[in-house]
């Protein structure tokens, strides 16, 4: 049965190579629910890439299809014309994409998707701080705005308040919402933040792909610990 987003939270495993995907292919990972496949990083837009997720699908593991910009973290620095072709292309082999509300074509691809029948997840990164309660409230409600089906946000964790004001979004969010707190500060959170409502929690499969990141095993072994049910 396909793990749907937006219920109980997904551990959510990071590829972010060619041989990783072909491995997720071949096999389904054990320590995720979901692959996020991150073309920015792994170098396979002129690669065999759909067909790659399509094979990992069918051994049970969906595909969150990810073109992150270098604006918020990624690798991507080609044109939006070409990234946007890139995650239109993935939308047939993927279950949901993530693209970020900042995105001029957010909403080309969130039509896109909702034809297919693929979710949207609509990403806010910010690397070097976690934004007042007022601005994070107005990135969930654009979010929601442009057709997001569930609103990611990740932020970089420096104090008590930060994390505070991370903990107070699933609460007052009005659908489904991802919470992850960035950096050695919060690494608590991507742990803890499942448990008060983030219906996603990232892990590294080998290589971190954001700072804090723990390998999918440990974060699967801690949320079965902090009493986290996952489907």
């Amino acid at each position: 049965m396909k793990r749907r987003l937006g219920k109980d939270p997904l551990i959510v495993g990071c590829v972010a190579s060619e041989a990783l995907l072909r491995r997720c292919a071949r096999r389904a990972p054990a320590d995720c629910d979901w692959i996020e496949v991150r073309l920015d990083l792994a170098g396979l837009c002129g690669g065999a890439w759909p067909e790659l997720c399509a094979a990992a699908a069918r051994r049970g593991r969906p595909v969150l299809l990810t073109v992150r910009s270098a604006r918020e973290g990624g690798r991507w620095r080609g044109r939006e014309a070409e990234r946007t072709a890139l995650l239109l292309r993935g939308l047939d082999a993927a279950a949901a994409v993530d693209v970020e509300i900042a995105a001029p074509a957010f909403g080309l691809v969130a039509e896109a998707a909702r034809r297919r029948g693929v979710a949207v997840v609509g990403s806010f990164h910010d690397f070097r701080a976690t934004p007042d309660a007022a601005r994070l409230a107005a990135i969930e409600i654009r979010g929601r705005a442009l057709g997001a089906d569930v609103v990611k946000i990740a932020a970089r964790v420096r104090t008590a308040a930060d994390l505070a004001r991370l903990f107070a979004l699933p609460a007052q969010a009005t659908g489904p919402i991802c919470v992850l707190g960035m950096g050695p500060k919060g690494a608590l959170a991507r742990v803890a933040l499942p448990a008060a409502g983030s219906c996603l929690a990232y892990g590294a499969l080998e290589t971190a792909t954001a700072p804090g990141q723990l390998r999918c095993r440990d974060l699967a072994k801690e949320l079965a610990r902090w009493g986290v049910r996952r489907r």
